[in-house]
């Protein structure tokens, strides 16, 4: 429950930030005025950052002593990664239940003890970087390459665009969300 709570609390900050971030960069120089339409339709889409994030924490995650992938692991993981290779639209109800099913069925309380405090350890880094003013171009790079904020992330244009216009939005379709989990699959498979 605790788990669950703490990872709760870290993607709603890890949104919110996201949220006004864009929104300032969306609005150009000067242009302070949030977007209460915009923050509201990223907040909806919540369910899928986090389940593109704790992809790419697996991908950390094996290579930690102790907590690598299962074979039994593999197995159950590998469906769930190639139907996401193959959906036009991931909606966020879908994502929330796919990270749900891999958080609560496949993954060990080791694993997700680590992601937890990894994620942690990324936001207080993040918070310490825009409270020393160090945002640079990649303030809000808590994810990492790809991740919302990060090169591929809404800000990398179409994908981010899709979500402002209602269309078809499946992060894993372009890189580097896509070769994050190409990575897994071909990590995965071979166990």
């Amino acid at each position: 429950m605790a788990r669950t709570i703490l990872a709760t609390a870290l993607a709603l900050l890890c949104s919110l930030a996201l949220a006004q971030e864009i929104i300032t960069n969306q609005q150009g120089p000067g242009g302070q005025q949030p977007n209460p339409e915009l923050r509201k339709r990223l907040e909806q889409y919540r369910p899928v950052f986090e389940l593109q994030n704790s992809l790419r924490l697996m991908l950390d995650l094996d290579k930690q002593k102790n907590l690598s992938f299962s074979k039994a692991q593999a197995q159950k993981l590998l469906p769930i990664l190639k139907d996401l290779q193959t959906r036009a639209d991931l909606k966020p109800a879908d994502a929330g239940k796919i990270l749900a099913n891999i958080e609560d069925n496949i993954l060990t309380p080791a694993q997700l003890k680590w992601m937890d405090q990894t994620q942690l350890k990324r936001q207080q880094e993040l918070r310490q970087r825009r409270e020393n003013g160090g945002q640079g171009g990649q303030g809000n790079n808590l994810q990492g390459p790809g991740g919302p904020g990060g090169q591929g992330g809404p800000r990398g244009g179409g994908l981010f665009q899709a979500i402002q216009q209602g269309k078809p939005f499946n992060p894993f379709k372009e890189d580097p969300a896509r070769k994050t989990l190409t990575d897994l699959v071909a990590l995965l498979s071979k166990r």
